[in-house]
Formats: structure tokens, sequence, C-alpha cells
């Protein structure tokens, strides 16, 4: 498109347009496009957490009650894998539980609570029978985001590799749940337990002055817990 001036110079319109101004005319379905996109990314976000994931997260802690109790009354196998009618702790670990909305679980959905409790409980079950490579990745299937579990399962995962003898992989373990402990609500409860197990197996690993550090923050920052008086004798003998 082109006009005449009063010089009969003929003048350019698109010189005119700023770069902008361009940019937008030859691109505007494909801006339109990106802008409804990301319209509905929210809106489906949105949607996810208070719908989908909420009643998923419902379901799974419905779905988790018969395994617990069973678990608390010792009945491993059934807790684990189920009686027939309810399932067990493997299934939930997985998001694989059968329930009357198939449909939820059709969308792959992970990471609730109640997932991440069985994946704990199954690492414990399978620690304690000796199957620490299956139960490192029980472990590792607890939600980085759950920080009442997380603890526990990194400790849990230390565990796994002292008794496997590779404690090189155990104490960075054992450093990250007392971290992650430190940060959390019940810290001065638990925490100093994972600062003695990293102690431990940094004395074993030849690293006797970290072990002084790590035995000296539980002296001074849990002076109540009933470790102290076992870091302060550990402590006055490297």
């Amino acid at each position: 498109m082109a006009k005449k001036a009063k010089d009969d110079t003929i003048i350019n319109v698109d010189e005119v347009y700023t770069k902008t101004e361009q940019f937008v005319d030859k691109n505007r379905t494909v801006l339109w496009n990106s802008f409804i996109g990301i319209v509905l990314t929210i809106l489906f976000a949105a949607a996810y957490k208070i719908g989908i994931y909420d009643y998923s997260n419902q379901l799974a802690e419905t779905a988790i009650f018969p395994a617990e109790h069973y678990l608390s009354k010792d009945s491993i196998d059934l807790a684990q894998y189920g009686d027939g009618y309810s399932a067990g702790l493997e299934e939930i670990m997985n998001g694989q539980f059968e329930n009357d909305e198939m449909w939820v679980h059709s969308l792959n959905i992970f990471g609730t609570h109640a997932e991440s409790r069985a994946a704990y409980m199954v690492g414990i079950v399978n620690r304690d029978a000796g199957l620490f490579e299956e139960a490192i990745e029980s472990f590792k299937q607890v939600d980085l985001n759950d920080d009442i579990i997380m603890p526990f399962a990194l400790a849990g995962i230390g565990d796994c590799y002292t008794d496997l003898g590779r404690l090189e992989e155990a104490e960075p373990y054992f450093e990250d749940a007392a971290s992650s402990a430190d940060a959390g609500l019940a810290a001065k409860v638990i925490a100093p337990n994972f600062h003695y197990k990293r102690a431990l197996v940094l004395i074993e690993l030849g690293r006797s002055s970290e072990a002084k550090d790590v035995l000296y923050h539980i002296i001074t920052d849990h002076p109540n817990s009933k470790l102290n008086k076992t870091a302060e004798a550990l402590h006055a003998s490297l």
C-alpha cells in the first residue's frame, strides 16, 4: 500500500511501521494461538489441582487404608500385595489400584501423599526382608516434596547402602536425610538420629574430622536429644 506526498515521492507505509507492529501483523494467527494455548494450560493446571488431583488423592487414601491395617497386624504379604479385594501397597505405590472411578487413573496420576506413604512402607518391608536393592527403588519413589516422609526415605536408602557395605553411597543419603529433617517441623525429634548415623559412617570411612563436626552439631543444636550424651562421648573419643 502506498500514497503520494506533495513532492510526488512514493512513501511505503510498511516503512512507517515499527518492527514490532510488522511482526504482529505477520504472525497474528500464531500469536493468538499461543495466547489461547497459555490460557488453556493455566486453566487445565487449575482444574487438575482442584478437581482431578485432589479427587485422585482421596481415592488413594481410601485404597491404602486396608493395606495399612494389614501392615499394623504384621500381615506383610496381604499388606504388600493385597487380599484379592483391596489393593496392596505395591499397586498403590505405582498408582495402579482399582476403584469405581478408573477414568481418573487412566490419566496416570502419581505423586499423592498416599502413594508416597505406600512407597515408603514397601521400602521398609523390602529392607527388613534383606531385599536392599528393591527397597532402595521403593524409597526413591517417595515424593521429594513430601517433607514428612522424605527424610525417613532418604535415611532408608542410607541404611540399605550401609547393609550392602557401600558406605560411600550411604553417607550422602544420611546427610540429605539430616538436612531435610532439620528443615522440618519435627527437627529436634528425628534429625539427631540421621546426623548420628552419618557420623558413624564417616568414622568407618576414616573421615573422623567430618564426623566430629556432625557430632558437635548434635551436641550444640540438639541438646535435648536422647543421643546428645552418646554424641558427646563419641566426639570426645575421636
